[in-house]
C-alpha cells in the first residue's frame, strides 16, 4: 500500500486509488490550514505508479518547488499542501493500493487483505474476511456473518481495526478461474455419507490436489444446503433462487439453534483454510444475502453407501439460465 507520514505530526495515511487532499468535507484527508483549497490535490493510481496532480489556488509543492503538471511520485519525496506548520508529507511507501484493515489506537502494522483472510493466521483464528465472487466483503465469525463497508470497525485479539476499500476488487471467481485459463477445472466437494446418514466425510478435489477434510459434525449442514441447491434445480430453472434457504429454518432442520450454526459456518472455512497451502485461494462454500444462505458454486458429488446420489455443477446451471435468456431476448 503507499503511505504519507506527516512531517510535522507523524500521522501516518494511506493512499486510495483516488485520493483527494483539501478542505472539503468530502476529502479522503482533510486539510485544515487555512491557504488550502477545498478541492486542493489528488494522488492516483494509474496502473503503473502515483500521480500527484494540483486543483488549488495557492498551489501544491513538491520537494520544494511547485507543481505545475501531473507528476509521478517516488520514494523520500516531500509534497507541501500549503506552506505552513503540519502542511508537509513524506511518502514512505509508493506500492499499489491494496483494501486493508488499518489499526486504531494502537501501533500495529497495517494488514493488507487477500481474498481470503484468516484473522489472526493459524488455529487461534477469530474471524475470516473474504472477497465474495459478487465482489463483497464478507465477514464471518463465530457469531455471524455480515457485509463489511468502508470505515467499518472489525476486531480480533483485542484489538480494533478500520476496514478500507482502497481498490477496486474483482470477482472471486474471476480470481479462482483467471480470465486467461477459461478452461481451467474449479474445485469439487466430495461428500460420503453413510446410509443411516450419522456420518458425513468431505474431500476437496482441486486439479491435482486431494484434500481429505475428513469427517467432521459441520459437514453435514454444507451437504444439507448442497442438497437444497441441487432440489431446486432440479424444480425449477430460475438459478438466481436456487438453494436460499433462512439461516433459522436451517437450523431448525439440522436441529441446532442459530448461533450453533454459525459456529459451524465458520469451522468450515477455517478448516478449509488450515488445510490449504498457505495464501492459496479458499473456495466461496457458502453464499450469503440478508437472512439467508445457499451453497456456493463449486462442483459437488454426493455419494451414499455405495451409490452415487449427485454429481452437479451450480455454474453449468447458471450458464444454460443465462444462454436461455439471451435466445429469448
Amino acid at each position: 500500500m503507499a503511505i504519507l507520514r506527516n512531517r510535522a505530526t507523524q500521522r501516518m495515511i494511506h493512499l486510495r486509488t483516488h485520493h483527494v487532499f483539501g478542505r472539503g468535507r468530502s476529502s479522503d484527508t482533510l486539510l485544515e490550514n487555512l491557504d488550502a483549497s477545498q478541492l486542493h490535490a489528488t494522488i492516483r493510481w494509474t496502473g503503473t505508479h502515483w500521480e500527484l496532480r494540483d486543483h488549488s489556488r495557492n498551489g501544491t509543492l513538491l520537494d520544494g518547488a511547485m507543481l505545475s503538471n501531473g507528476q509521478a511520485l517516488r520514494v523520500g519525496s516531500v509534497i507541501g499542501f500549503g506552506c505552513g506548520i503540519g502542511c508537509e508529507w513524506l511518502v514512505e511507501d509508493l506500492s499499489a493500493p491494496s483494501n486493508l484493515l488499518w489499526p486504531i489506537a494502537h501501533k500495529s502494522t497495517p494488514i493488507p487483505l487477500g481474498f481470503s483472510n484468516f484473522l489472526p493466521q493459524g488455529q487461534d483464528a477469530e474471524l475470516s474476511i473474504h472477497c465474495s465472487q459478487q465482489g463483497q466483503w464478507i465477514c464471518t465469525t463465530p457469531q455471524g456473518s455480515w457485509v463489511l463497508e468502508d470505515g467499518d470497525e472489525v476486531q480480533f485479539a483485542n484489538q480494533t481495526w478500520w476496514f478500507v476499500m482502497a481498490a477496486e476488487v474483482i470477482s472471486t471467481m474471476e480470481a479462482i478461474v483467471g480470465t486467461n485459463i477459461p478452461n481451467r477445472a474449479r474445485p469439487t466437494l466430495h461428500f460420503t455419507v453413510s446410509l443411516d446418514e450419522e456420518h458425513v466425510c468431505l474431500q476437496l478435489l482441486d486439479g491435482e490436489r486431494q484434500l481429505d477434510l475428513g469427517e467432521r459434525s459441520h459437514h453435514y449442514a454444507l451437504l444439507t444446503l448442497a442438497r437444497l441447491r441441487l432440489a431446486d434445480a432440479q424444480r425449477h430453472p430460475d438459478s438466481h433462487s436456487h438453494g436460499w434457504v433462512e439461516l433459522e429454518r436451517l437450523a431448525k432442520m439440522l436441529g441446532l439453534d442459530p448461533g450453533h450454526l454459525n459456529i459451524q459456518i465458520f469451522r468450515m472455512r477455517k478448516q478449509l483454510s488450515l488445510a490449504l497451502p498457505p495464501g492459496a485461494q479458499v473456495p466461496e462454500l457458502i453464499e450469503r444475502r440478508r437472512g439467508s444462505l445457499r451453497f456456493g458454486r463449486l462442483c459437488f458429488r454426493i455419494t451414499r453407501g455405495t451409490q452415487l446420489e449427485a454429481n452437479f455443477d451450480p455454474m453449468a446451471v447458471e450458464t444454460l439460465a443465462h444462454s436461455e435468456e439471451s435466445l429469448v431476448t
